[in-house]
């Protein structure tokens, strides 16, 4: 039987272990493009699936105006929520708006088994540098894994080169792929 102890002890060991996942650097993202037929892809390219083009749908429906839903030209789902609301100035914990929209990618991401997350954080304009922003991407993949996505299935990085990577913008970058068969 779980009592509440072994419940928050439980939880807090799956914190700690998703807490020590390899960051990883951002992989230049190219800009969205509205969906349209694509010609097949190589073996084991990102493949556009009917689940990922569901999901994507579901979302941009789901997470209001100020998210931005669309598929990228290399076929992955790009999500970005703004930085002023997803994080305080100069911090990495989830702001309760940003774990709302956060709740419902989760959602979608545990009905997508074969799908890779990429979680780009965003700089804080005031400072704080690549640290900060590697901290909230792994605040929102922390968030993300306590509502059930398996911690492999995610990366988390921070800017790249300003003017080069996608959260120069300031907003944290969610990008989710499916490979095609090897």
């Amino acid at each position: 039987m779980l009592t509440t102890p072994r419940i928050l002890g439980a939880a807090l060991l799956l914190l700690l272990g998703a807490c020590s996942l390899p960051k990883t650097t951002a992989p230049p993202v190219p800009p969205p493009v509205a969906a349209a037929p694509q010609p097949a892809a190589p073996a084991g390219a990102w493949v556009w699936s009917g689940p990922l083009e569901s999901a994507g749908t579901r979302l941009r429906g789901s997470l209001g105006g100020a998210a931005e839903v669309s598929q990228t030209s290399d076929q992955r789902l790009w999500i970005a929520l703004p930085v002023e609301t997803a994080f305080a100035a100069g911090r990495s914990a989830v702001t309760p708006a940003a774990g709302a929209w956060l709740d419902q990618i989760a959602a979608a991401l545990r009905g997508l088994p074969r799908a890779q997350v990429q979680i780009v954080g965003p700089a804080d304009p005031r400072g704080g540098g690549q640290n900060l922003a590697v901290d909230r991407a792994a605040s929102a993949r922390d968030w993300m894994v306590m509502r059930g996505v398996p911690p492999p299935r995610m990366a988390v990085s921070g800017p790249a080169a300003r003017g080069r990577g996608v959260a120069a913008d300031g907003r944290l970058h969610i990008l989710v792929g499916e490979r095609g068969a090897p």
